[in-house]
């Protein structure tokens, strides 16, 4: 993503914009800090910020693992979008440039926003989709029939990249390349005389990497909370399940069986995780002294 006209086509094609819509110019920051009110002492970071010339504001987020509460998480990054969206419009050339009254019949407008979600997990429900956009309507409306957005300027778009790869098996399209991209890996897309393409490919190739740069992606790329969630549900579960079996058993039995099993899982889930990051860094080519050493870090 770190490349101006590559972000600029792939939005271009995931938003589906004509030519009077299209994105011209933007600015892109990764690991964007929000200084927003959230909830907790630690500061919350959008994977990727990107700000058109025409005022649109957009976030997209990678996500390679669900988790509890995961659509909550959405709509708490969205929120923490919007807000600071309207804060950094209303410091924009934009709206600076409005006189005195205009500025002040303006003063609840929002500006554009787009929280873009590329998971690497099944998240949607029906089996002949890859991607959806997610806004509010009204219920009458639904009932109806017909129903259009009620606030168009604030939409969730969801993708797939699961389902991508189960219902594409080319790439037919700019957005087709783009997500074949993320789902595939640039050994598995088609070759291209594209030079904004064939870029992208390049920088995707993580054969050509620094061994450094992979030990502090490796570190780096696991969300902290997310990891804690996914194994807080699984101790959960697994006291719950040691609680029901020591009622028949024996309480102080069953705690004990409880214990033992979250702890098998425990270590089961990390090794499937070690095995599905090899296998990862092996289609991409990664010498395996690279991958081991890796694996070795704790």
């Amino acid at each position: 993503m770190d490349d101006k006209d590559t972000i600029r086509d792939v939005l271009n094609s995931l938003l589906e914009l004509d030519h009077d819509r299209e994105i011209v110019d933007l600015s892109y920051e990764f690991e964007k800090h929000l200084d927003v009110f959230i909830p907790g002492d630690e500061t919350t970071k959008l994977d990727v910020w990107v700000t058109t010339r025409d005022d649109r504001f957009i976030n997209i987020e990678l996500q390679n693992r669900q988790h509890p509460f995961f659509l909550d998480r959405m709509q708490l990054y969205n929120s923490y979008l919007m807000l600071r969206s309207k804060h950094d419009y209303n410091k924009s050339d934009t709206f600076l440039a409005l006189s005195e009254r205009e500025q002040k019949i303006r003063y609840y407008e929002l500006p554009e926003t787009v929280s873009i979600w590329l998971c690497n997990f099944g998240i949607l429900k029906s089996e002949n989709i890859f991607k959806d956009t997610w806004t509010v309507y009204s219920q009458s409306d639904i009932r109806e029939g017909g129903a259009l957005p009620i606030f168009p300027k604030n939409r969730y778009i969801i993708v797939d990249l699961l389902k991508f790869a189960k219902l594409r098996k080319g790439a037919n399209s700019r957005e087709d390349f783009w997500l074949g991209l993320l789902a595939w890996g640039p050994l598995r897309v088609n070759d291209t005389d594209d030079p904004l393409y064939a870029k992208a490919i390049d920088r995707l190739r993580v054969s050509r990497a620094n061994p450094k740069l992979i030990k502090t992606l490796e570190k780096t790329m696991f969300d902290k909370h997310a990891e804690e969630a996914i194994l807080a549900e699984a101790e959960l579960k697994a006291e719950a399940r040691g609680e029901a079996r020591g009622e028949a058993r024996g309480e102080a039995r069953g705690e004990a069986r409880g214990e033992a099993r979250g702890e098998a899982r425990e270590r089961s889930r990390n090794e499937e995780t070690s095995k599905r990051r090899a296998e990862y860094l092996r289609s991409q080519n990664v010498p395996e002294n690279i991958i081991a050493e890796m694996l070795a870090v704790k």
